[in-house]
């Protein structure tokens, strides 16, 4: 089942969306639903009502804060302005670019337009011009993340104005709904002016600005502010029954935090921890579609603290390879059981540590394994196609060394490049074939 990650959320008033806005939940059967919304009522982490469209017909629903897995607005093809430029800030954001350059301006920026706009349109083109309460609070929401992704960018003063872009948020989820308030307007060259902005009321993507918010706090150096922020949010999620799949990435996101410039080997301490924590919390899931969410997350955290290990192995004269190649069997001969996921990448891994301490032939089996099986798995398949090469010329090696023929071998490692060239231009890996 695909674990789909983002949780948000929408004012508590009935409001019109697009059809483009797509609601994904967990129905009661535990599968996962994709579906156009027509119209939102309420969106807390009350619980979610609205319209969505089912085979082209209007049908009302109502789920409880743990069945949401994603709905994000902003639609290029709404009549409404606001809508558009909203969906014309995600493009920029997840292309990276955030900053406006000349007269072209970035994510930053087009979020800045749409959050404090209270602009109505004239009479009868309302649908078109009209800024609604939704605008102003996705394109704050957007814009924390926009700058969240600059000061990790490197743009660290991006850090402090996020930050000051969470209270913001938090002081306009204390309005009600709707209501215009007084505010100051960020102008040119960083003045102010007075205006007015909308407020939105109570949401359930204030959980959602928590977790940008302790990132944040993590980039900007404040680890003991963002720890404890970490961890207010993830009893908040405990305590009032929200999704398992924002509770993952909180857990995620706090490990990536502390292992952040750690040693390979604390880091993988760390991830081991987050991975132990998170199938405990998978035990305690009141139906299979949480457990299952956390413990596919648990072990992927396992498997990244593997590969901390490996890395800890090529950096250090200290660590050898055994210890990686142990880890990756242990994961495989038990979460691997069960997970296909892990035993994949462990058996990528596995191959890898092969490579490195000059073992041709059974890192060419067990590569080759993955690149037979793996092709639901991209970050495995890459990496054992640019050691399948190595593998391949060392075989080759050990062949000629017995009195045998070793040709076919080193022409098979350079296809094997140059399929990673092809399939992956943008890997690490295929940088390491030029």
């Amino acid at each position: 089942m695909r674990n789909i990650c983002i949780l948000l959320a929408f004012v508590g008033m009935a409001l019109p969306a697009q059809a483009a806005d797509i609601l994904v939940y967990v129905d009661k059967e535990g599968r996962v639903r994709r579906v156009p919304v027509d119209s939102v009522s309420r969106d807390t982490e009350k619980g979610f009502a609205g319209r969505v469209l089912v085979s082209g017909r209007k049908k009302s629903i109502r789920l409880e804060p743990r069945q949401i897995i994603e709905l994000r607005r902003g639609d290029p093809d709404d009549e409404n302005q606001w809508a558009k430029k909203l969906s014309s800030g995600l493009r920029l954001m997840r292309a990276g670019k955030f900053a406006t350059q000349g007269t072209v301006a970035g994510a930053e920026e087009t979020f800045v337009r749409v959050a404090y706009t209270t602009e109505e349109g004239i009479r009868g083109e309302e649908a078109q011009y009209a800024a609604l309460p939704w605008h102003n609070m996705y394109a704050v929401f957007y814009l924390i993340e926009t700058r969240l992704k600059m000061a990790q960018g490197g743009m660290k003063d991006k850090a402090a104005e996020g930050l000051k872009t969470v209270e913001e948020f938090k002081k306009r989820t204390r309005i009600k709904a709707r209501k215009k308030v007084d505010w100051q307007l960020p102008a040119e060259k960083g003045s102010t002016r007075e205006g007015k902005v909308y407020g939105w009321g109570d949401t359930r993507l204030l959980s959602e600005v928590s977790l940008l918010e302790a990132q944040l706090h993590a980039v900007a150096g404040d680890m003991g502010t963002a720890v404890s922020t970490f961890d207010e949010l993830i009893d908040h999620i405990g305590k009032n029954d929200l999704s398992p799949d924002l509770l993952t990435r909180t857990v995620m996101a706090k490990a990536n935090a502390e292992a952040a410039g750690q040693d390979p080997a604390k880091a993988e301490e760390v991830f081991r921890a987050a991975g132990t924590r998170l199938a405990t919390m998978a035990r305690r899931q009141p139906n299979e579609y949480g457990k299952s969410v956390l413990q596919r997350s648990a072990n992927q955290a396992l498997l990244r603290g593997a590969d901390l290990l490996l890395e800890s192995a090529a950096k250090s004269d200290k660590v050898t390879y055994d210890v990686p190649l142990r880890r990756y069997q242990q994961l495989q001969d038990a979460e691997g059981r069960k997970d296909r996921s892990v035993y994949v990448g462990a058996q990528a891994g596995i191959g890898t540590c092969l490579v490195e301490t000059g073992k041709g032939a059974d890192a060419y089996a067990a590569l080759l394994e993955v690149v037979v099986k793996g092709g639901d798995y991209p970050k495995a398949m890459a990496r054992s196609l640019y050691y399948l090469s190595r593998a391949s010329e060392l075989f080759a090696k050990e062949i000629e060394a017995g009195g045998g023929d070793g040709s076919l071998l080193r022409a098979e490692a350079e296809r094997w490049r140059q399929d990673v060239r092809e399939r992956f231009p943008s890997s690490e890996w295929a940088k390491k074939t030029q």
